[in-house]
């Protein structure tokens, strides 16, 4: 792809991060304070580890060597309930529970049951009912379906499927390169004087009052996607502002745990944590009217490999959470961990549809009507009805 004819929506929002915007021009009003963001960890995250399920009978015997103590005992999970508890690392997950802002999920998937991680993220990302039934991604579409039709955001270097389509969107990838010059500039606004699409470029302003108080490191971790805490940040400050952004999307990388689970998870679970609380300090006062959701592609087996990790599975474990959330509650049947309890005798039996969670929060939450829902946010999904009572009323 040479220069010249890059994709302009990925070139402004490259641009645009690095100071490189046009005078007067920001964000198109969104006309909503509601906002949601969606947190995507690739790779297919091990729900049983972030949620280990400490009061299922079986559950010691299928982790012998990756499993979670007992709440109260040194190193132990978060007690949630008597059945299940949050990963140690997983505070503010946890916190949010207990202050009623956090809906768990134990058990579920998309409606994809292959084992193929490109495949998964496909069919996550663009929301049909098959990995390659759609160019385009659920999260555009549903800012286009939105009655404001706001701008989205998406941040670090791979632009995702899910925001590709005819939705503006703001692709966010901080550099520390030097400043463009101001012939460069002007050249610039020349070549696209007459494109729509400017109408809504991030200024330099907005920008640095999102970034000013991180540093070369910080910067450098968001453009390639290793910082998902620095992401957080800046993203709740982008969703903050009165002319921002109202769907944002984050990607925490490095979720595959075919081996040396525990270890990888000495990196995974912090940064989450710190990602969630970053997201809600950026955030600021927005959090009360804002929906964060996480996925993955599909979930893990139920029983650890020989190579104390796991292999690819189905049902997964999502958290719901946010100031608009109804939260404080575990929801969707866990079915156990017996064999006969498994899918295939091997997974875990999901009894909860991702689509049908999201359906409940674009619909309730951003005013997408039922029918937009049904034909064109998530197309061939009708048999998963939209979650309802997700939200405070």
């Amino acid at each position: 792809m040479s220069k010249m004819m890059m994709d302009r929506r990925l070139f402004l929002g490259g641009a645009a991060a690095a100071g490189l915007a046009l005078p007067g021009v920001s964000f198109a009003s969104p006309n909503t304070e509601k906002r949601f963001v969606l947190i995507i960890q690739r790779g297919a995250q091990d729900g049983i580890h972030v949620l280990p399920p400490y009061g299922d009978p079986q559950y010691k015997a299928l982790r012998k060597a990756t499993r979670i103590p007992t709440p109260g005992q040194e190193g132990g999970a978060l007690k949630l309930d008597g059945l299940f508890g949050m990963h140690p690392e997983l505070g503010a997950l946890a916190k949010l529970y207990r202050q009623k802002e956090l809906i768990v999920f134990p058990a579920i998937a998309t409606g994809y049951r292959g084992r193929s991680h490109f495949d998964g993220q496909n069919q996550l990302e663009n929301g049909s009912n098959r990995p390659y039934g759609s160019s385009s991604g659920f999260l555009n579409r549903a800012l286009r379906a939105m009655p404001s039709q706001p701008s989205g955001l998406s941040m670090g270097l791979n632009y995702p499927l899910a925001m590709n389509g005819k939705a503006q969107v703001w692709h966010f990838a901080p550099t520390t390169m030097k400043p463009p010059s101001d012939d460069f500039l002007a050249r610039v606004e020349e070549m696209y004087a007459d494109d729509p699409v400017l109408l809504g470029t991030l200024d330099a302003e907005l920008l640095e009052s999102a970034v000013s108080d991180l540093g070369v490191q910080e910067r450098n971790g968001i453009s390639s996607g290793r910082d998902l805490p620095s992401s957080a940040l800046v993203a709740g400050r982008l969703l903050a502002k009165p002319d921002g952004p109202r769907i944002a999307i984050l990607s925490s990388e490095g979720w595959d745990s075919h081996s040396q689970l525990l270890q990888k998870s000495l990196k995974l679970m912090p940064s989450l944590n710190r990602a969630v609380a970053n997201l809600q300090t950026g955030l600021g006062s927005a959090w009360k009217d804002t929906v964060v959701m996480t996925v993955s592609e599909f979930g893990r087996t139920a029983a650890e490999n020989g190579s104390r990790g796991s292999d690819h599975g189905t049902g997964g474990v999502s958290f719901l959470f946010g100031g608009a959330v109804e939260g404080g509650r575990i929801m969707g049947d866990w079915a156990g961990l017996r064999p006969q309890d498994l899918l295939d005798g091997r997974d875990v039996r999901p009894t909860v549809s991702t689509e049908s969670v999201l359906k409940g929060v674009l619909g309730s939450h951003l005013g997408i009507p039922e029918g937009h829902l049904e034909e064109t946010v998530f197309p061939g999904s009708r048999t998963a009805a939209a979650q309802t009572g997700l939200l405070k009323a």
